[in-house]
């Protein structure tokens, strides 16, 4: 079978659980077999036996719903390839604007320390580490299944980043100029009517309790205290949740309460300035 045999057969099997098959068999005819999108287009490659069992395994474990990222085994963030599998979150272009946020607020300050709270891949914080060379970041997360990937992460993209295997809900650590999380913000209602493919990741990176708030709650009136005057608490908020995040904020002494809103106008970030005290 030619590369582009096998991608005409993918594309149409595909379209059974993708919104998007040809861009799917596209990215499993590279992770799978390691060709170029020239080499499909063009028909010039011919699969061997290996390949062929590598992209029909691959094709199975889709089509039962898996998610491509699981099965590519990683997935790009802010241009970076980030290794993910069972146990940890999918890295998602939403959560770009939570990074692409923290830059623009930081501006050139470049000596800085940050936290990274409910960190798991550590996309995050190995993106803000290498985009703000100077920064001290500390990643906290306290899945062990997540953990393994984000010391694999820091490790791949030589970032200086603290791994920590620690519960942010339970207790909190250090001084801060910045605190960043995209901590788990599905309501219970949420959870009952996830997507087939949502429903593979690790629930509690997902469920933020009944209203799907209870995160911002507890990270917000714990985490305070480890900011320095003048630090900046930033949050990845679901869609609809801006308005109840920014009021935990301001109840909790922040000031200049912003927001910040993705390529299809849904307020994603939400953040505020720390004045003084505890």
């Amino acid at each position: 079978m030619t590369a582009n045999e096998s991608y005409r057969v993918l594309c149409h099997a595909l379209e059974r659980t993708s919104s998007c098959p040809s861009f799917e068999a596209f990215e499993l005819l590279a992770g799978c077999a390691g060709l170029s999108r020239t080499q499909v287009l063009t028909d010039s490659a011919v699969l061997d036996e290996e390949q062929v069992q590598a992209i029909d395994a691959a094709l199975l474990r889709r089509l039962n719903g898996e998610p491509l990222q699981y099965i590519l085994g990683e997935w790009t963030f802010f241009g970076r390839p980030f290794y993910v599998g069972k146990g940890v979150l999918i890295p998602r272009a939403d959560t770009e604007v939570l990074v692409e946020t923290a830059l623009l607020m930081c501006g050139v300050q470049k000596q800085l320390r940050i936290a990274d709270l409910c960190s798991g891949s550590g996309c995050i914080a190995v993106t803000l580490a290498r985009e703000i060379p100077g920064a001290q970041v500390d990643a906290f997360e306290k899945s062990e299944a997540a953990y393994s990937y984000l010391e694999r992460n820091i490790r791949r993209h030589g970032a200086h980043v603290r791994p920590f295997l620690f519960d942010v809900c339970a207790s909190s650590a250090g001084l801060y100029d910045l605190i960043v999380s995209n901590p788990p913000y599905l309501s219970a209602a949420d959870m009952e009517n996830l997507q087939r493919e949502v429903s593979f990741e690790p629930q509690t990176a997902l469920a933020g309790g009944a209203d799907g708030l209870d995160f911002y709650r507890i990270i917000t009136e714990r985490w305070k205290a480890n900011l320095r005057p003048g630090g900046i608490l930033l949050y990845e908020v679901g869609a609809g949740q801006a308005e109840a995040v920014s009021a935990i904020l301001s109840q909790n002494g922040f000031v200049e309460i912003c927001t910040y809103k993705d390529l299809c106008g849904i307020i994603r970030v939400v953040g505020g300035y720390k004045v003084s005290g505890p």
